[in-house]
Formats: C-alpha cells, sequence, structure tokens
C-alpha cells in the first residue's frame, strides 16, 4: 500500500488492526543522504564508540523520505495435507514521509541536507519527489510535541511582555488602544472587527488586547475579530484554544503515530544491515538519539526491543555465505525468490489480497526493500534445515535466538552489536549508581552519572560472567512476542 497524507487515516486504521495478529515487522528508510565525507564513512577500523558517532552524525545531517514497513502474519493452511502446514501473508506498507510544516498556523522548521548522488540514485529509481513534498505525510516526535504544546500554551496561559512597538506603528497601537476603550464601554457590541496589514500589526493586536482579562481574539481572512467575555468565559475560551492545539499536535505528529504502534505491539522487527534505519527511526519519529552509544541501547529495550538484522544472519552463518557468496539485499533476495520457486515452496509467502495492487517490485522502494527483507528473512531461516549448521543449537525453537538484537557493524574486532548485552550493562551501571547515591543520602546530585554509566562502570569479569544470564533474563521477558515466530521456522 503506497501511503500519502491522502489515504494516511485508512492506513493508520488498517495498520493497528494487522499489527495486533503479525507475528513480525520487516522495515527499510530511505535517506537523503548517508555519509559527508569519507572521513565520516565506516571503517573496520572504527570502535564500536566510533562507529555510533560517525551513525549519530549522519542521522543529524540527513532526513527520512520513506519508510516502509511489511507485517508478516502466519496463516494455517486449511489443506489436510501435513507437509502444507501454512504460508507467510504480507501487507507491505509504503509511506511517503515529509517534515511537518505548521501546528496550529505556527510554522515550523526541520533542517535537513541532501546529497547529490543520493538524489540521483532516488531519481534512477522513479522517486516522486513532488509526491515526497505535497504528498508526504507529516511527522513530529514527541519532544518536539511536547516543546511546541508548551510554548503556545505559555501564550495562551501567562501574560507575555509587552513587544517594543517601532515609531512607524506608535500610532496604529494608540489608535487601537482607543478604540479598544470605546469598545469595551458599549454595552450593546459583543464583537470588534479589526484590519490589519500585515503580520506585524496582527501580532500588534494580539499583544494589546492579551493586556485585558475580558477581551479574546479569533483570527479571521484579513482581520482580527475581538470579543468581550467574564474572566469564565475567557477561561473557557483558553481552554477550547488548548483543545485545539492538541487535536493539531496530533494531527501533526503524523506518521509517529504508526511508529508509536509498532512500539507498543514489541513484535520482532527485521531489517538489512538496520543500525542506520533504527537510528533514524529513533530520532525523527521516537526522540533525539542519546549521545553515547550505551544510553541508545538502553533506549531500544524500551523503543524496539526486538530486533533482527538479516545482513548479520547471513554474515555469522558460513554456510550461507559459502553458498550465496553475497550478503547484499538485492543481490540475495532474488536468488532466494527463484530457489524457493525452483522447490515449490514460492507459495510459503503471499501477499494480503488487498495490498496485491500496491506491490511495485521496484528495489530501493522503502515498501518493497522491507517486503524483500521480511522475505529474505523467512527463507533464510527455512535454509537451516538443509544447510549443515554445525554451530546451530540442537532445538529448532532455539534457532532464532542467536540472532536477536545482533546488528551488523563488520568492525575490526566484531562482526556484530550485542544490543541485549550493552543494555543490561547500563542497567547494572544506572543500579551500581543508584544504590550509590542512596548511601549518600539528599546529596544524590554528587554522583557524576557520566562516569556511572562509562564503558568503565562494569569490569570485563562482571561481563562475562552475567552476559548470558543477561540474555536469558531479557529473552524469559519477550517469550510470548517471540514464541510464536520461532515455531514457524
Amino acid at each position: 500500500m503506497d501511503v500519502t497524507r491522502d489515504n494516511f487515516g485508512q492506513a493508520l486504521a488498517e495498520f493497528r488492526l494487522a499489527i495486533s495478529t503479525c507475528d513480525f515487522a520487516a522495515i527499510d528508510l530511505e535517506m537523503t543522504g548517508l555519509y559527508e565525507d569519507r572521513a565520516r564513512q565506516p571503517s573496520h577500523l572504527d570502535t564500536k564508540d566510533d562507529r555510533y558517532f560517525k551513525l549519530f552524525q549522519s542521522v543529524q545531517s540527513y532526513g527520512v523520505i520513506q519508510v516502509g514497513i511489511c507485517l508478516f502474519s502466519w496463516v494455517d493452511s486449511k489443506s489436510d495435507e501435513p507437509k502444507d502446514g501454512g504460508y507467510y501473508e504480507a501487507r507491505p506498507f509504503n509511506f511517503n514521509v515529509f517534515p511537518c510544516t505548521s501546528v496550529a498556523g505556527f510554522p515550523v522548521e526541520a533542517h535537513f541536507g541532501c546529497k547529490n548522488t543520493a538524489f540521483e540514485f532516488l531519481a534512477r529509481n522513479s522517486f516522486d519527489f513532488n509526491k515526497w513534498v505535497y504528498q508526504g505525510i507529516p511527522f513530529l516526535n514527541a519532544d518536539q510535541a511536547d516543546r511546541i504544546r508548551a510554548d503556545r500554551v505559555s501564550l495562551l496561559t501567562k501574560r507575555q511582555p509587552q513587544m517594543e512597538v517601532n515609531e512607524q506603528h506608535k500610532p496604529f497601537v494608540k489608535t487601537l488602544e482607543t478604540t479598544l476603550r470605546k469598545f469595551m464601554k458599549t454595552k450593546g457590541e459583543r464583537q470588534l472587527r479589526y484590519d490589519t496589514a500585515n503580520s506585524y500589526e496582527r501580532k500588534l493586536v494580539y499583544d494589546v488586547v492579551a493586556r485585558h482579562n475580558t477581551l479574546g481574539t479569533r483570527s479571521r481572512h484579513g482581520c482580527i475579530e475581538i470579543f468581550k467575555g467574564t474572566r469564565k468565559a475567557m477561561a473557557r475560551h483558553v481552554a477550547q484554544k488548548i483543545h485545539a492545539l492538541n487535536a493539531s499536535i496530533e494531527d501533526a505528529r503524523g506518521f509517529c503515530q504508526i511508529i508509536d504502534i509498532l512500539s507498543a505491539a514489541r513484535k520482532p522487527v527485521v531489517g538489512h544491515n538496520m543500525l542506520l534505519d533504527v537510528m533514524h527511526a529513533h530520532a525523527k519519529f521516537y526522540k533525539p538519539l542519546p549521545a553515547t552509544r550505551r544510553g541508545f541501547g538502553s533506549n531500544l529495550s524500551r523503543f524496539l526491543p526486538i530486533l533482527i538484522d538479516t545482513k548479520y544472519i547471513i554474515e555469522s552463518t558460513p554456510a550461507i555465505k559459502a553458498r550465496y557468496r553475497t550478503s547484499n539485499l538485492d543481490e540475495i533476495a532474488p536468488m532466494l525468490e527463484r530457489e524457493s520457486m525452483r522447490s515449490n515452496t514460492h507459495g510459503m509467502i503471499r501477499n494480503h489480497p488487498q495490498f496485491t495492487r500496491d506491490v511495485t517490485h521496484t528495489m530501493h522502494e522503502a515498501g518493497f526493500d522491507a517486503y524483500m527483507t521480511g522475505a529474505t528473512f523467512i527463507r533464510l531461516l527455512n535454509l537451516e534445515g538443509e544447510l549443515d549448521l554445525s554451530a546451530a543449537p540442537v532445538s529448532s525453537e532455539l534457532v532464532l535466538y542467536r540472532y536477536i538484537n545482533r546488528l551488523y557493524v563488520a568492525l575490526g574486532d566484531a562482526l556484530y552489536w550485542n544490543l541485549t548485552e550493552d543494555s543490561a550493562k547500563e542497567s547494572r551501571a544506572w543500579r551500581a549508581a543508584n544504590s550509590h547515591a542512596k548511601a549518600l543520602g539528599d546529596d544524590v546530585f554528587a554522583v557524576d552519572s557520566a562516569t556511572s554509566l562509562s564503558d568503565d562502570s562494569c569490569s570485563a569479569d562482571e561481563d562475562d560472567q552475567s552476559s548470558s544470564s543477561a540474555d536469558a533474563s531479557f529473552f524469559d521477558d519477550l517469550a510470548p512476542e517471540l514464541d510464536a515466530l520461532s515455531l514457524r521456522q
């Protein structure tokens, strides 16, 4: 389903309904650029912190233009054949997103860079830039929404400092004040329309009227409507404005509602080489990225607690890597699809009837890439029964667990970043700091949080002893979400 602001309401309702029954979601993001120069590109010589900082810079520099989310649900077969157990039904959504430009009539500015080669690449792959700008779904993350709400409510409920009036407009203000005094003394007249020539004059009218507790304003085309009321009536008027503001903010949050639903569902989320995608999703649709890698890992346990990277599955499984000799999605996905057609397992993945009309089969469209990522994940795990995987656990239910929250990074000394272990370290460090703070009594702020949450806060010995128990505890918490998926393989 290709989703713009025109059909977003329908897509939101369908997504909310479908995610409650899906087994997992696959995601893909398209961005306006990746890295500003060679020095900021990932290197095998990076440490994990170096890599996080480089990706952090990329997220701060570039924007997101499309988000693909494909929901996969297992459907039991109605056939009596034992081998025909069922299939995965796919619902691909291709969300075109564009930063929110206004809330309740007030402009909202967003700044992001773009790279010429990235735009050329998108154009070659038939990306519609006009649709992105004019029909893109707005988005405003929770922190942005809270900040705008606080600013606007403060303007509505607190007396603001008087504006400084330039010499040219002092006669305008004097005439306005005279008009208001007459208006307040006139008993029969309840409303007054005051003409303004520009935005500066409108601000002056709002500023002068706000000094009177029994006067209110309504914006009208080409003028401002000033009305009288009691203090109680003015309080009701302000409450109505705050209600309208909240509705406008909720509407402006737009696509972030989809991410809120995905986060709350706690379903496994699959991506390909997905670390940058996840960081963009966190920053653009959830909340600003933490300054540290450990802080980000800790946030993910609340944001998207179950992540599976198909790039890591391929790179960490020698038999799969040797068989296909590539881990690039646009190369391995077609190979796996052709194999499934030859082996008569192509029907294991089918599109939901309502979504077949929108399948473009165009790589680098986020919705289709998300579909191919999920399909590749299913087919890769289906291979585990055919290939000689001596490292695989004996129990098929445990095959999936060794891929959970291990995101591909390809560093000199590490193939992946274990988010589960990092989250456990963060939790242990926080508990240690909190315990120390309590021991200090009221002097809680004596604890240096930056130090207490550093890499040195947990010793290597402690990491080795607690890593497996941390994994076990983490998987116990998420067992209901994982059991249904692992048993399909």
